[in-house]
């Protein structure tokens, strides 16, 4: 069956069933979320579904590199859409679009924060590849879209930043939970000073970082 369909039909059935996946993680962890339930989920078979994806860490694995690839395309949108585009404008951007991804793309991050421990393990390696070539492509677009405004910056330099960015992130994201166990509060203990603020302390986290490294930078 998968066969008789159109490129463009197993494109955008592989789409769905990724959406499907998508709206499962946004209430249920990765490992309560099973491959029947994203097959109901995007009214396919299992059969089907394992057409497309042959493991649930290859499925969430695509859902992570595509949906960057997606991020940074609207980002190169964003900065192509500037009138002028500056190191200042650059570093604050760098924050602005911190608070960005932990409050509107906080799914990606915590894909993201799963991808060394858990996704690599199960997910296939050639598809993979074929997902991180063409996010990185996009990566480089970003870089050289932003060095053409900033030669000063090289495109080693500007995606390095971004990879420093989403580490910050992740990490962050890994320790805010200390004082919570399985998502849930653990009230019958003070765990008082292991309280991580996400948003607030991570963009504080990655101005430091951004200051030191561009002293001449003055963020107001």
């Amino acid at each position: 069956m998968v066969n008789s369909l159109t490129q463009q039909q197993k494109q955008d059935r592989a789409q769905r069933i990724g959406d499907a996946a998508f709206a499962l993680f946004k209430t249920q962890s990765f490992g309560k979320i099973t491959m029947a339930a994203v097959a109901k989920q995007a009214g396919v078979s299992k059969g089907t579904l394992f057409n497309y994806f042959e493991s649930k860490e290859s499925l969430f694995m695509t859902i992570l590199l595509d949906g960057y690839h997606q991020y940074f395309d609207q980002l190169i949108a964003q900065i192509n859409q500037r009138p002028t585009f500056d190191l200042v404008d650059f570093v604050t951007l760098l924050l602005t679009e911190t608070g960005n991804l932990i409050d509107h793309h906080s799914l990606l991050v915590r894909l993201n924060a799963l991808r060394g421990p858990i996704l690599e393990r199960g997910a296939n390696m050639s598809q993979t590849i074929t997902h991180r070539q063409s996010f990185y492509a996009t990566s480089e677009r970003l870089a050289t879209v932003i060095h053409q405004r900033i030669p000063s910056l090289s495109v080693a330099e500007i995606s390095q930043l971004f990879i420093v960015q989403t580490a910050m992130i992740s990490g962050m994201m890994n320790l805010s939970g200390l004082d919570e166990f399985n998502h849930q509060r653990l009230f019958d203990h003070d765990f008082e000073h292991f309280k991580i603020h996400l948003k607030p302390d991570t963009v504080a986290t990655f101005r430091y970082y951004l200051q030191g490294k561009y002293p001449a930078v003055h963020l107001e």
